[in-house]
């Protein structure tokens, strides 16, 4: 059950599913209480759920796979949570100079890269 999984998590982190949810995803109690009984989130706050603690969505179903991000570099992951606190404009802004600067490399300089 998924619940269980978030249950878990919420330990890891110290806190409860209840705490969670108000603080986190500023959503009602009471969704804890539906959850509990066998109601599965939305996508979207699914998506948050696991985007917080760093898992995959099926992680919190099936318990596998826990780490979203686990072949990146602590770097990458660092530029990734950042990334994500831009509003939509600036993701777009930083797409674009990424692609300018990758489209400057030579074959070399980009094989390095990665």
């Amino acid at each position: 059950m998924w619940y269980e999984q978030f249950n878990n998590l919420c330990k890891e982190k110290s806190t409860t599913p209840t705490a969670f949810v108000q603080d986190e995803l500023k959503l009602s109690s009471s969704k804890v209480t539906a959850w509990k009984n066998g109601s599965i989130p939305k996508i979207e706050i699914l998506q948050k759920i696991a985007e917080y603690f760093n898992v995959t969505v099926g992680y919190l179903f099936d318990g596998k796979e826990k780490s979203s991000s686990s072949d990146l570099s602590e770097e990458e992951q660092e530029f990734l949570q950042k990334f994500k606190n831009l509003s939509t404009i600036d993701k777009g802004r930083i797409l674009e100079r990424m692609e300018t600067m990758l489209s400057s490399y030579t074959p070399e300089q980009k094989e390095n890269a990665s």
